[in-house]
């Protein structure tokens, strides 16, 4: 039967990488969709224009 510091090593080993993996994967999805689709760029004249 395993201890339980055995179960939380295992689980470390397992789950940490796949945290680290999961988020990088969410960065590099980011930076495809913002390379895909850029955001409109805003001139500050624009905006003073509009308050007036």
């Amino acid at each position: 039967m395993e201890s339980a510091f055995s179960k939380a090593v295992t689980m470390m080993t397992v789950a940490l990488p796949t945290m680290f993996a999961v988020i990088g994967v969410f960065i590099l999805a980011t930076k495809a969709l913002h390379a895909a689709f850029p955001a409109p760029v805003e001139d500050e004249d624009e905006e003073d224009d509009e308050e007036e």
